[in-house]
């Protein structure tokens, strides 16, 4: 029979009423609390006993002070003089307890002690939520720019969705945290100018649901990588994380356990986090890029040749078109690239291209892209933003004669149910939007091509 076990705490900071009710019933079976420690809460097993806790808040506390204030421990001896022992701290938190039936109250005053718990939440609870909550905004703000910019790539990436997804659960959780404490902290002091204490309600269930909803998020989101690397990274990230948050909190009490004053240690302690912060990032950096260097080392499955004296690389990936479906060419050096291949629950997009090599330039090329529309309210959106891309040239202003245009065609040739060409300086050009039941396809060739060019296009790219 185990002797000791622990325990993390799911109880907000300044639910006093929750804590003494949880403690009360755990003495009762037989595990009253030792103390409180970063690893989890400490219970000790005993016979069960009916024990008294009183939860109470000391504003002044500062958690690098290598030993109580003379305020405190004259508090701490009061507390003892009418049967309450200090028996655990957790920041401005302490924790007393009394085996007496019928123990003298320690807070009797309900406007004082509901003033001392807020003057502990603004300096632990209240700036840690926030944080949370700017930071989550800030990211949702950067992905909401990354969408302004590029739409489509958004859209298409499942893990830059999920991402999203996160940060608002995220805004969402601290906001209604944030909003429970201070509705509670209206009504209190309320209830206090009337001689009674209000008592504080559970977010318990709430936390939990927060913490296990957050870790399926972000676990969903690096398996959507489909990359055991990347999930690997993932890992070893949050591992670097919990034990960075160890190695921190093991200094500082280390050094309090020195008589190191609060001003040295709060410095040392916030040195060492940042900096620990800068080589974990690196670390996670470096290894991101070795990964992704590895996986995508084009000397791996690519044939090379030399050219004024660089290497470059020929492909041959499974491209479904290549210009040999089209025209007849004696020309062998071709290479056959996929550029992207990304799908998510609203879209798909597959990008390739058949180039030349850089001494042959004068044989045709082609570039097609595939887009699928899976949710079809997003068609007449995404074919929008298509249109804009296509007929847009940054290189000259929309005023310019070279700005590009676009004309509808006759679709039938390509059996398609829309057909957009290329303009540019008041010339047809051979790029051209094939608009499908479900389907957008961009493809940009060398030539114009024949009816029976456009039938095969078709026919090899529909999915």
């Amino acid at each position: 029979m185990k002797e000791i076990k622990r325990r993390l705490m799911p109880f907000t900071f300044y639910d006093r009423t929750g804590l003494e009710k949880d403690l009360e019933e755990q003495a009762e079976k037989g595990w009253p609390l030792e103390k409180c420690s970063a690893t989890g809460w400490l219970y000790r097993r005993i016979e069960p006993a009916k024990i008294h806790f009183s939860v109470v808040y000391f504003p002044a506390v500062d958690i690098f002070d290598p030993r109580p204030s003379d305020k405190q421990q004259r508090f701490q001896e009061f507390c003892e003089y009418t049967g309450w022992e200090l028996i655990a701290s957790n920041a401005q938190m302490q924790i007393f307890c009394n085996r007496r039936e019928h123990p003298i109250p320690i807070e009797t005053d309900p406007v004082i002690e509901v003033e001392n718990i807020h003057k502990s939440v603004k300096k632990t609870m209240i700036p840690a939520y926030f944080s949370n909550l700017i930071l989550a905004v800030m990211q949702i703000g950067l992905s909401a720019q990354r969408f302004s910019w590029d739409p489509l790539t958004e859209l298409l990436s499942l893990p830059s969705m999920l991402a999203t997804l996160f940060w608002c659960l995220d805004v969402f959780f601290w906001t209604i945290l944030l909003g429970l404490y201070f509705s509670w902290h209206r009504k209190a002091k309320a209830a206090a100018e009337d001689g009674h204490f209000l008592e504080t309600k559970s977010t318990d269930l709430f936390q939990i649901l927060m913490i296990i909803t957050s870790s399926l998020a972000v676990l969903f989101m690096y398996l959507s990588f489909g990359s055991w690397t990347v999930l690997l990274v993932g890992v070893l990230m949050v591992i670097g994380i919990l034990s960075l948050t160890a190695v921190m909190v093991w200094l500082s009490n280390r050094m309090k356990k020195c008589n190191v004053s609060a001003r040295t240690n709060r410095l040392i302690t916030y040195t060492f986090a940042v900096l620990m912060s800068f080589v974990l990032c690196g670390c996670v950096i470096w290894l991101v890029v070795s990964v992704h260097s590895a996986e995508n080392d084009p000397a791996a499955h690519a044939e090379t040749y030399e050219y004024n004296g660089w290497t470059y690389y020929i492909y041959d990936d499974p491209i479904p078109l290549r210009i040999e479906d089209l025209i007849d060419t004696d020309y062998d050096g071709y290479s056959y690239e996929i550029i992207s291949d990304d799908s998510s629950p609203l879209l798909s997009r597959f990008e390739a291209r058949q180039k030349t090599r850089y001494d042959a330039l004068t044989e045709p090329e082609m570039q097609y892209r595939i887009v699928q529309v899976k949710f079809p309210l997003l068609y007449d959106w995404v074919l929008t933003e298509m249109l804009d891309e296509f007929d847009h040239n940054y290189a000259y202003p929309e005023d310019d004669p070279n700005w590009k245009e676009d004309q509808s065609i006759d679709p039938s040739p390509w059996g398609a149910e829309a057909v957009y060409q290329l303009i540019l300086d008041g010339e047809d050009q051979d790029r051209y939007l094939l608009c499908y039941e479900n389907v957008i396809i961009e493809i940009d060739l060398d030539w114009m091509p024949t009816a029976e060019q456009m039938a095969t296009i078709s026919q090899k790219l529909i999915p």
